[in-house]
């Protein structure tokens, strides 16, 4: 069995796809450890990693704030820098570096931010399609803007995930090299992987799927070690993002042959339950 088969959902009878509407606005918060008293800085990173015509305009009249506004593949990105800590209101930080991707001293530094950018654009989402193309760009966006002194992490609200310098710039890399790869997407650099529980059951799921109009897909009890659920989360999201697949309530799955799992919707999410997951 291929690994896409692997992930590929079983029905009894066609099924019209329901509407998917992604959310079409994305943003997300560069942290920093560190007022920076010429934010400006910003532009020429930029126009060094992007050419001279990705920067479209630069306020930076009234210093530290400074407001971006940059362009790529035809798409505008607004930038501005805040020197002040992200409000408490706008940022949850986990209680734990279990769910999100720093270790403990990095999530040390997270916590005592000292300013932050908002890298948002505005209205891209009106299409799947249109919305894996603004993240990726925004990705790219982001990792070059790492460059900044005392850019320390990235925080995805709409995953309420929080990543820091060392694993976002690691996916930017794997991103670059898989560029022309329309089945490739930085999952974990969009959806976070949560754990929770139910009586004495354990459960795990995505949480940030819905911003590209899809459910948020949980594992009922699974039998299988955490990395392990922790990949076909991120296996099934990307093959949903990429537009390979779309999960529903009543579908059945297969990870291995003669082992079924369902998918049942509860709460607003799919569960995967049953088989030998």
């Amino acid at each position: 069995m291929g690994l896409f088969d692997r992930f590929k959902k079983k029905t009894q009878e066609v099924k019209a796809c329901p509407p998917q509407q992604a959310d079409t606005d994305t943003l997300c918060l560069l942290v920093m450890d560190r007022v920076l008293q010429d934010a400006s800085q910003a532009g020429g990173i930029v126009e060094r990693a992007f050419g001279s015509g990705a920067l479209e305009k630069i306020d930076a009249d009234n210093p530290p704030i400074t407001h971006m506004v940059v362009k790529l593949e035809g798409v505008e990105f607004w930038c501005s820098y805040m020197p002040f800590p992200v409000p408490p209101e706008e940022m949850k930080l986990p209680g734990t570096s279990q769910y999100s991707l720093f270790d403990s001293e990095e999530y040390q530094a997270l916590c005592g931010s000292k300013s932050f950018w908002i890298i948002a654009q505005k209205g891209g989402g009106q299409s799947l399609e249109g919305k894996r193309r603004v993240c990726r760009l925004l990705t790219g966006l982001a990792g070059a803007l790492f460059q900044l002194e005392g850019a320390i992490g990235i925080y995805v609200s709409a995953a309420e995930l929080l990543i820091s310098r060392r694993v976002y710039v690691q996916h930017v890399g794997i991103l670059e090299k898989n560029a022309g790869d329309p089945d490739y997407f930085p999952a974990p650099l969009w959806i976070a992987i949560r754990q929770g529980q139910k009586g004495d059951k354990l459960l795990m799921g995505t949480w940030g799927l819905r911003q590209f109009g899809f459910q948020e897909l949980w594992f009922a009890d699974p039998k299988s070690d955490w990395a392990e659920i922790h990949e076909k989360l991120y296996l099934m999201s990307i093959f949903q993002i990429t537009g390979k697949e779309l999960y529903k309530n009543g579908d059945t799955i297969a990870f291995t042959p003669g082992n079924i799992t369902v998918f049942k919707e509860m709460n607003g999410a799919l569960f995967l339950v049953g088989g030998d997951v």
